[in-house]
């Protein structure tokens, strides 16, 4: 291996008494890393953040949200969307399945009860939200 020091990490995870199957799959994740620097060395470009970042948000159902620079967001708050203000899931609002499924999504608000924002997406994706209730805090509001 390249860079990793195994037993540097093998320490690492007894101080920081990590479980063996978390500790475990951390080491094999670290394998796997140094057979990927090893290929890209010859590149002679450290893709390592891009590439820990992009894998950490997939990893966990994050979505990928590329940013349009005419475009401004802000963390939505309860009392702060109305009727046919236009929203975004937030990239890393939900994990899992339901991280597929939503984050990253826009669409319109579309009525707003008992504290859930109704919305209906409008972003050309499947499946269409279309009457799906979401929490104020799992959404982002634009603003221009």
């Amino acid at each position: 291996m390249a860079n990793i020091d195994i037993d540097w990490v093998k320490e690492q995870l007894t101080k920081n008494k990590t479980r063996k199957m978390i500790g475990d799959s951390v080491l094999k994740l670290l394998v796997t890393w140094e057979e990927i620097k090893e290929k890209t060395k010859e590149q002679k470009v450290d893709n390592s953040k891009e590439i820990v970042e992009i894998f950490y948000k997939l990893s966990l159902g994050h979505a990928l949200v590329k940013e349009d620079k005419n475009e401004v967001w802000v963390q939505a708050h309860a009392g702060d969307l109305k009727v046919a203000d236009y929203v975004r899931v937030r990239f890393n609002a939900f994990m899992d399945e339901k991280g597929k499924k939503y984050n990253g999504r826009r669409g319109r608000v579309v009525g707003v009860r008992y504290g859930d924002i109704i919305i209906k997406s409008n972003d050309n994706i499947f499946p269409i939200l279309d009457g799906d209730h979401l929490k104020p805090e799992d959404l982002e509001k634009l603003v221009s």
